[in-house]
């Protein structure tokens, strides 16, 4: 014991002399690795997304630009898959690999220098850094995907701690930085956009007279005040069409028509709530029932999306407020506004909302969390301080555990490739089973759509053996398919996914009987 004693009482020492840079680089290495981990327990496996952005840079790397346009109008994170590919040699997928790696290094360095410029000692910045790493939805379950999302993270990060110093020291370059961080952050996701109302925070800040707030303000959405200024003048001379203008589209269909159609279609929704759920005493309940569920729903889903010991930790040790630097203060509040009226938007417009897409909430919800669990960590009891550490260190390792998760489309593939040693006809149906597979890209076609026009069209007797995929909730597709199929197919396998959900039917072409 004596031994370990010394071994961690030394470590802590050198630790201590550390210079605060070498702190941050240390935390950046961890981040890294863990990040690596990750990545590693992944085995190979995609998300649905990531096929459409790997088969958008293999266009590209091509030079098939209108090809990759035509896929997907949002080129930069495909464009860097491209580019990695054809400067490095490697496969595009390992390329996403190791460009996720880095975007969440580069999300990492960002947040350690925000923590700080908020008014955190590196204390603080590794309580940060354990939640960020430990956090069971951003590390546990996104950051494995090869997704567009860890170069927003990182883009957004860095426009806050932009912003902040500009707020703090006046710097027009800082105010620079800011917007084209957000610029950077919109071409990796495109609801970016909605953060260069940042800059309005600057008002809030009564030390200086209105007249210098105004300016700096100004200053601070400069770039995106003369673009869309530039850009209205070319759509109204005819210069530009609006179909030129790609994602941006989205933002004035959204504008001009999109969210009175959005409206209507709520106004249906609590209509039909009132007749067959809240019934005739409480139909006009109705409005407040359908707004309140997807304001509650939003609202659910931004609290949990940092983790529960972030969320305790807010509510705990909220008196820490107080410790974090007044401008921060002000610009983290206005971004949970902005963060949160973002999502209940994606929420009426979609009708659906991936916690994804409140992480920008977050990211802020764990720079805060850091002072909240230095202020608690620092008057808690010796046993509660152990419980917390040993909390948040399961946490960090249960992200970094290989749970070997069950990939049906790999099993279904292997299985296939195993029974058809002569390389026979296989149809996969669906897009994870042909990358896996090597494959042809087939827009990602929906496994049952795809099934049934092969089956009305009579082509899918072209094929010798068939990989139909079943989910829990097709129970007459899965009886149709079946039918159907035992014309000329025999079933000779089933594979199962997690808990037995779904489903994947294994199928070889009847062979006609010889003639004696």
């Amino acid at each position: 014991m004596s031994v370990i004693k010394s071994l961690i009482t030394k470590t802590s020492s050198d630790i201590a002399a550390l210079r605060p840079a070498q702190h941050i680089a240390l935390l950046i290495v961890l981040s890294a690795l863990v990040a690596l981990r990750v990545t590693y327990v992944q085995h190979g496996w995609v998300n649905d997304d990531s096929l459409l952005y790997f088969e958008v840079a293999r266009h590209l790397a091509h030079g098939e630009w209108q090809a990759a346009y035509s896929l997907f109008p949002w080129l930069l994170y495909p464009a860097l898959l491209a580019l990695g590919h054809m400067v490095t040699g490697l496969d595009i997928h390992t390329t996403a690999q190791i460009i996720n790696i880095a975007l969440f290094a580069l999300f990492s360095w960002g947040f350690a220098l925000l923590l700080l410029q908020a008014g955190g000692s590196i204390k603080t910045m590794w309580w940060g850094g354990l939640l960020l790493l430990s956090a069971q939805y951003i590390v546990g379950d996104i950051l494995g995907m090869l997704l567009r999302d860890e170069g927003f993270w990182a883009c957004l990060t860095w426009a806050l701690l932009f912003l902040l110093r500009y707020m703090q020291r006046s710097k027009t370059a800082d105010a620079y930085y800011f917007q084209f961080a957000i610029i950077f952050a919109m071409l990796f996701r495109l609801e970016a956009i909605v953060y260069f109302i940042l800059p309005l925070t600057i008002l809030t800040n009564t030390a200086l007279p209105l007249r210098k707030r105004l300016y700096k303000t100004v200053h601070g959405v400069s770039i995106p005040l003369f673009g869309g200024l530039l850009i209205s003048m070319a759509v109204v001379i005819g210069i530009v069409k609006i179909a030129h203008l790609g994602r941006l589209q989205e933002i004035i269909y959204l504008l001009q028509q999109g969210m009175i159609e959005r409206l209507q279609f709520i106004q249906a929704k609590a209509n039909l709530m009132g007749k067959q759920v809240l019934g005739h005493h409480l139909d006009d309940y109705s409005h407040f029932a359908i707004w309140g569920s997807l304001i509650l729903i939003t609202l659910n889903k931004t609290l949990k999306v940092a983790g529960w010991p972030v969320l305790i930790s807010l509510i705990a040790g909220r008196k820490a407020w107080r410790h974090i630097n007044h401008h921060a203060r002000h610009l983290f509040s206005l971004h949970m506004v902005v963060g949160f009226a973002t999502s209940l938007l994606i929420i009426i417009n979609a009708f659906i909302l991936s916690s994804r897409y409140v992480i920008a909430s977050g990211i802020i919800m764990l720079v805060v969390g850091a002072f909240c669990v230095e202020h608690l960590y620092a008057k808690a009891p010796i046993w509660a301080k152990r419980g917390l550490l040993l909390l948040l260190a399961g946490m960090l390792f249960a992200n970094l555990h290989d749970s070997s998760r069950v990939d049906l489309d790999r099993l279904a593939v292997e299985y296939l490739q195993s029974v058809n040693t002569s390389q026979q006809s296989v149809l996969y149906d669906t897009e994870n089973a042909r990358f896996y597979a090597h494959q042809p890209f087939m827009k990602r076609i929906p496994s049952h759509k795809l099934v049934e026009s092969l089956l009305e069209n009579g082509k899918i007797t072209d094929y010798n053996y068939l990989m139909i995929s079943i989910a829990d909730d097709r129970a007459e597709y899965e009886q149709s398919v079946q039918r159907r199929l035992s014309v000329n197919f025999d079933h000779i396998h089933t594979l199962y996914g997690w808990k037995k959900k779904t489903k994947v039917l294994i199928y070889r072409k009847r062979q006609p009987l010889s003639a004696n």
